[in-house]
């Protein structure tokens, strides 16, 4: 699966990269280290399974996916990947 970026950019999608994301936003939510293995897990998963069968996807809808799955897993986990998103984008 490739992920298509702004710039028109393929980019290989990788799960480690989605997870870790998942996973500094959980921190910086402060989770406990229980709390952010499920999240990870549970968005992971979720988003995992939404994207089977697909040969590409944009990156801003990858990214809505798992702000809408990371958002009925851990509303302060999806507020801070926002803030970081945000603080990125400038």
């Amino acid at each position: 699966m490739e992920v298509v970026k702004r710039s028109g950019k393929h980019q290989k999608f990788s799960m480690a990269k989605l997870k870790r994301g998942i996973q500094r936003a959980a921190r910086d939510a402060k989770l406990t280290r229980a709390q952010e293995r499920e999240v990870v897990r549970a968005v992971a998963a979720s988003v995992a399974k939404g994207l089977r069968g697909k040969s590409s996807i944009r990156a801003a809808a990858l990214r809505r996916k798992v702000l809408t799955r990371l958002g009925r897993a851990s509303r302060a986990t999806a507020s801070a990947w926002r803030r970081y998103d945000r603080k990125r984008r400038r």
